[in-house]
């Protein structure tokens, strides 16, 4: 019975510690969009230079005491309500921010993730805002009743998920001598693929048994018309020369078979010495040649397997696939 009660009251410590380091942190990405910046929110301390003036205020409130300095004594207290002031500004500037994520781009492992914010202002204008994550810093100054889209370009050093993680947004506006800052975060994410290889071995055999990769050639072999065109289908096959006349949308089509059909990309069809990563980055180079060729293809790896086909989300699909791999 006592050991029960024993491991209840840890559970209700534990709890209560995870509530308050989540509502002074946010540890966690538990915030849902728009966050407004309210005064439980933002935290305000003296940077260098406040703690310096403080001193220095000290010293003089200090010697004045000590000398009976009436001059000294009002200029010490002028000097501290401008001190305060100054704090009520910066605190001012902070309150009232909405924060919204809009979005977050894909990558290759080493470029860089963007994530967007949306920085509305509100009713007065805000000055000197800077916004971080993931070890990246942008700046902004927002005008009164305005909304301003912020960046975030985060390095992908691995493939897989990459989360905006806490967003923190500070200032120390007006005189620099109090920061004042808060902290909001997103679910928000986006995703890393495997870096393609530098220089892949040629396209595997076709579904239809034949080499696949002919010599600088595509996988149609003879031009037979215009055709409207449907959503979905390759920009390499839009006619752009159509379209710069102003004759419309248009896709070129093609008779012929010059490159062997469809592709079949399989995990298990790959040299055994290759390492997981390895694999992967082939795989991607393999996808994204097939689309520069505009030849659908099938993509089995472990725990997933994609159907044949072509466009830009089916590859978006596939390398999404390669990149949240276990």
């Amino acid at each position: 019975m006592n050991a029960v009660v024993t491991r209840d009251a840890r559970s209700v410590v534990t709890d209560a510690l995870a509530r308050v380091r989540q509502r002074a942190f946010r540890a966690a990405p538990a915030d849902r969009a728009p966050v407004v910046l309210r005064h439980s929110r933002i935290y305000i301390l003296p940077t260098r230079r406040g703690y310096a003036v403080i001193a220095t205020l000290l010293m003089m409130l200090l010697t004045s005491l000590n000398y009976a300095l009436s001059l000294g004594l009002g200029v010490t207290f002028a000097l501290s309500g401008l001190v305060a002031a100054a704090l009520l500004h910066t605190f001012r500037n902070l309150a009232g921010i909405e924060v919204k994520p809009l979005a977050a781009s894909d990558a290759f492992v080493g470029g860089n993730v963007v994530f967007s914010l949306a920085v509305s202002a509100g009713a007065i204008d805000r000055h000197a805002i800077s916004i971080a994550a993931n070890n990246v810093r942008a700046k902004a100054s927002v005008a009164a009743a305005s909304t301003q889209t912020v960046t975030l370009a985060a390095p992908a050093m691995k493939r897989g998920r990459v989360p905006l993680g806490r967003v923190t947004l500070s200032s120390n506006h007006p005189l620099g001598l109090w920061r004042g800052w808060a902290y909001v975060h997103f679910p928000l994410s986006g995703i890393a693929y495997p870096a393609p290889e530098a220089h892949p071995p040629p396209l595997p055999t076709g579904e239809r048994g034949i080499d696949p990769h002919a010599h600088g050639q595509g996988d149609d072999a003879d031009l037979a018309g215009l055709r409207e065109y449907q959503r979905g289908d390759p920009l390499q096959r839009v006619a752009w020369k159509a379209v710069a006349r102003g004759a419309g949308w248009f896709s070129k089509s093609f008779e012929g078979t010059g490159g062997g059909g469809p592709l079949a990309l399989d995990w298990a069809r790959m040299p055994r010495e290759l390492e997981a990563e390895a694999r992967l980055s082939r795989l991607c180079a393999w996808i994204l040649a097939a689309e520069r060729t505009t030849r659908p293809f099938a993509l089995t790896i472990p725990g997933t397997r994609l159907a044949t086909g072509s466009g830009r989300e089916h590859r978006r699909t596939a390398l999404t696939a390669l990149a949240l791999m276990p």
